[in-house]
């Protein structure tokens, strides 16, 4: 899949706010699965792996939490993760965009986290994306992905502009 083409699942009329219908969940989590469970993704030579812990969360009982928080984001109110409707629409874009990771579409940077690891950004800037890998020896943790918006754009336009200023 060239990344141009991305596009989203779901109409977005049809995928309201507060969560998916159980029709649209299955079909995300069976894109999760498809990409990450069911044969490994492998990227620049390692593993990507996620969270199998099982999730909890109301919405997504059941469901691995790394699945879970692909789709959903921490309020900034609640400390608690919620439904992103649209993280949860581009769930599908994870894998391509990884698997095309050298295109000129995809800018890419490295930062050490405040937990002293370094971590992987993906940047689909014309489609406002963003995937994030940590390194987790042998393999590569899938953190989380989102869309990039007017509040935090600046502050991944700093991260990318001090890596490149690095090399």
């Amino acid at each position: 899949m060239q990344l141009e083409d991305l596009e989203i699942l779901f109409d977005e009329d049809d995928l309201d706010f507060d969560a998916p219908s159980k029709e649209q969940l299955y079909i995300m989590y069976g894109h999760f699965l498809n990409d990450f469970d069911k044969a490994p993704l492998i990227h620049r030579g390692k593993k990507v792996i996620f969270n199998t812990n099982i999730s909890r969360h109301p919405l997504f009982k059941g469901k691995y939490e790394g699945f879970v928080h692909v789709i959903t984001r921490k309020s900034d109110y609640t400390h608690k993760r919620q439904y992103d409707r649209d993280r949860a629409n581009r769930i599908h874009w994870i894998k391509p965009i990884l698997d095309n990771w050298q295109s000129h579409l995809v800018s890419y940077f490295e930062r050490i986290n405040n937990e002293g690891q370094t971590q992987y950004f993906y940047w689909v800037q014309s489609k406002k994306f963003l995937i994030i890998l940590r390194e987790l020896n042998p393999d590569l943790l899938l953190v989380t992905s989102y869309c990039i918006d007017d509040f935090n754009i600046g502050q991944f336009r700093k991260h990318l502009n001090e890596y490149r200023d690095r090399k």
